[in-house]
């Protein structure tokens, strides 16, 4: 009796476990690419012959697949501005509207390329996978020529740095200045010795 107990027990507990809902498999992980973006800003603030103030601002925000250009100015500089970039564009994809000067490039339908110049502000936009590497450089290398044609900052930069070199060289003289007073110094003392030792 006891025999058939267990050999019932044991069918029941076989006929359970085979009917427990089975463990789903694991979900495979889901790789995701992000797009980094770096971004940069440069505020200035000029004066001009007449020793009026004058601010610009730069906004260059660049990632893995666009590059962005912002710039406010006084209106004085539209004019060198405007021909930094027909110098660089050229007259293909312009129209002109008045005071405003837009360059673009489509490419399915969609805009991949926009330089827009208005009086005291120039923005430009570009895609990276949509144009070819060269372009794409170029409108990134108009760029930083725009930020020194607004700014001037790269006079300033060059003085700066003249400045900076001529200190170092001053204070490398100061130096030098110092360890001959020293040898001086140490040169008078031991003519000194020698004369008593003489005596």
């Amino acid at each position: 009796m006891k025999n058939v107990i267990l050999v019932v027990l044991a069918f029941i507990s076989l006929c359970t476990f085979a009917q427990s809902t089975p463990t789903p498999p694991k979900t495979p992980p889901v790789h995701t690419t992000t797009s980094t973006k770096t971004s940069s800003s440069y505020s200035y603030s000029m004066s001009d012959d007449n020793d009026t103030s004058h601010s610009s601002s730069i906004s260059v925000t660049k990632s893995d697949d666009s590059y962005k250009f912002r710039a406010s100015f006084h209106k004085s500089k539209t004019e060198k501005v405007k021909q930094l970039i027909k110098d660089r564009l050229g007259k293909e994809n312009l129209t002109v509207n008045g005071n405003t000067y837009q360059w673009n490039k489509n490419k399915n339908g969609d805009e991949v390329f926009e330089c827009r110049l208005t009086k005291g502000h120039v923005r430009i936009y570009i895609t990276k996978d949509d144009v070819s590497a060269s372009f794409y450089n170029k409108i990134v290398a108009l760029g930083e020529e725009l930020k020194y044609a607004i700014t001037g900052s790269r006079s300033r930069n060059h003085a700066q740095g003249r400045a900076e070199h001529a200190k170092r060289d001053l204070e490398r003289a100061q130096r030098d200045l110092e360890r001959a007073k020293r040898d001086l110094e140490r040169a008078k003392q031991n003519l000194e010795r020698s004369k008593n030792r003489k005596n």
